[in-house]
C-alpha cells in the first residue's frame, strides 16, 4: 500500500481474530493490517482458535496475516501478545508463527500523554464457571454451529435482507447477556484502578466500546468476526475506537469514538 494511504498509529490494540475458527474474517484483517503503520501492536488475546475440537478453517489469507505481522516486526514494530481464553497454548503456538514477540498475561501501556493503561484480554472478569476450559470449547462449538446454520439459511432459502444473519444476532445477544454489561466493565476498570492505571484496554466480549467508569477509561477492541474494530493511540496519546469499513476500490476506516469526547460518568453505546 502507498504510504500516503496508510494510517499511522503510535499503538494498535486488536483482539479476538480467532484465526482458525469458522467466523474469522481474514480478508478484512489483512487489509486492515496492510493499511496500518504502527510503533507497538498489542494482540489482546484470542488471536488463534485451534482448540475447539472442530474443523480448522485456514486459507492463504490467514498465512498473509502471519506474514504481515512478521513484516511489521522486522520493520521495527514491537509486538506484545496477551494470552486469551481461546489461546491458552499461545506460548508454544505464537513462537512457532512469530519471529519477534513478547507474551504476557497482562501489560501496562504508557501513552504519549503520560497516561497509563492496563492491557488484558478480559476473561479475568468472567464468572468462575466460564473460566473452565471446557466452557470455552463448548462456546466455540456452539458459535461454529450457529454460523454454519446462518450460512446454510442464507444460501438455501430466500431470506429478506432485514432477517439475514438471524443466528449471528443470537450470538451477539448471548455475548451481551453472558458478559452482563456493566458488571464485566466495572470489574475490569477496578483492576486497572488497583494497578494505578488510567484505564483498561481489553477484548473478550466481542462488544466494542469506549467509555468512562468512575473516571477510569474502559476500551474494548471488539473482534474480527462481527464488529471489525480496533483501539488505537495516536502520537498525542489520544485513544480512538476504529471500525474497518471495506468499500469498493478503497480502504477506509471510521472513528467510532475518541477519548477526547469522554467526560466523567459518560457512557457511549456503540
Amino acid at each position: 500500500m502507498d504510504t500516503a494511504q496508510a494510517s499511522f498509529h503510535r499503538a494498535l490494540f486488536i483482539s479476538d481474530l480467532h484465526l482458525g475458527a469458522r467466523g474469522c474474517q481474514p480478508d478484512a484483517i489483512i487489509k486492515f493490517l496492510k493499511g496500518s503503520r504502527v510503533e507497538t501492536i498489542y494482540l489482546v488475546g484470542d488471536i488463534f482458535d485451534f482448540w475447539h475440537v472442530g474443523k480448522i478453517h485456514w486459507s492463504k489469507a490467514h498465512d498473509e496475516i502471519i506474514t504481515e505481522l512478521n513484516r511489521l516486526c522486522h520493520n521495527g514494530t514491537r509486538m506484545i501478545y496477551l494470552v486469551g481464553n481461546h489461546d491458552r497454548k499461545a506460548r508454544e503456538v505464537a513462537h512457532k508463527y512469530f519471529e519477534k514477540i513478547e507474551i504476557q498475561e497482562t501489560a501496562l501501556h504508557h501513552a504519549a500523554n503520560e497516561k497509563k493503561y492496563l492491557i488484558a484480554h478480559g476473561d479475568q472478569a468472567d464468572n468462575r464457571v466460564f473460566q473452565f476450559h471446557f466452557m470455552t470449547l463448548l462456546g466455540s462449538r456452539i458459535d461454529a454451529l450457529l454460523r454454519s446454520l446462518d450460512e446454510w439459511l442464507n444460501s438455501k432459502v430466500k431470506v429478506n435482507s432485514k432477517k439475514r444473519n438471524f443466528f449471528k444476532k443470537i450470538i451477539l445477544q448471548f455475548n451481551k447477556t453472558m458478559f452482563m454489561g456493566e458488571r464485566f466493565e466495572r470489574l475490569l476498570t477496578n483492576m486497572a484502578k488497583d494497578e494505578g492505571a488510567d484505564g483498561i484496554i481489553c477484548g473478550h466480549s466481542h462488544l466494542p466500546s469506549l467509555r468512562m467508569h468512575n473516571n477510569v477509561m474502559y476500551a474494548n477492541c471488539g473482534d474480527w468476526v462481527d464488529s471489525l474494530t480496533a483501539i488505537t493511540e495516536d502520537h498525542d496519546g489520544q485513544i480512538e475506537l476504529l471500525k474497518w469499513k471495506p468499500e469498493p476500490n478503497s480502504l477506509s476506516r471510521s472513528v467510532l469514538f475518541s477519548d477526547r469526547h469522554l467526560v466523567y460518568g459518560q457512557k457511549v453505546r456503540i
